[in-house]
């Protein structure tokens, strides 16, 4: 008989199964905020619902339940440096848009210009998931950017498809 799983063979299991890379944003009183966030999923045709499951302890759980909208950016194949940006929180230390790097979308949240494409919904419902809130969005707005190949997070590194 098998030990119940530590956390550590967990993210092990987990971390192969891939995902593709996504930078979640938010803003909220004249402030933005992003981070990357590869546990996202769609949800529902009807309604268009998407789901992100956000750590209780980052900044951004407690802004993006407050603003009440976010916008999911897709990552491309070249878009690594970005991923690794917004998962670094040195980053909260200054801006972390570039003037020209964004544009701010119907939610309020920018959106990445370099994203292959971006989803902008308005919080729907939460759900407690453990040291986690899934966080359910009504897509309010949505469009793909171009045809690049996607970025994706795999065994605990960035990889590209082929």
């Amino acid at each position: 008989m098998n030990a119940p799983p530590t956390k550590a063979a967990f993210r092990y299991a987990v971390g192969h199964f891939a995902t593709g890379v996504t930078v979640m944003t938010t803003a909220l009183a004249g402030r933005m905020h992003g981070m990357t966030v590869s546990a996202f999923a769609s949800v529902s045709l009807d309604p268009l619902l998407v789901l992100v499951s956000v750590e209780r302890s980052t900044v951004m759980h407690g802004i993006v339940l407050e603003s009440g909208s976010f916008a999911v950016n897709i990552l491309g194949e070249r878009s690594e440096s970005t991923a690794r940006f917004f998962a670094d929180n040195t980053r909260l230390q200054a801006s972390e848009f570039r003037e020209g790097g964004y544009w701010v979308g119907a939610t309020g949240s920018p959106i990445l210009s370099e994203a292959t494409g971006y989803l902008e919904a308005r919080v729907h419902s939460t759900h407690p998931g453990g040291d986690h809130t899934v966080i359910l969005g009504e897509v309010v707005a949505l469009e793909i950017l171009s045809e690049e190949e996607p970025l994706i997070y795999y065994r605990s590194g960035y990889r590209k498809l082929g």
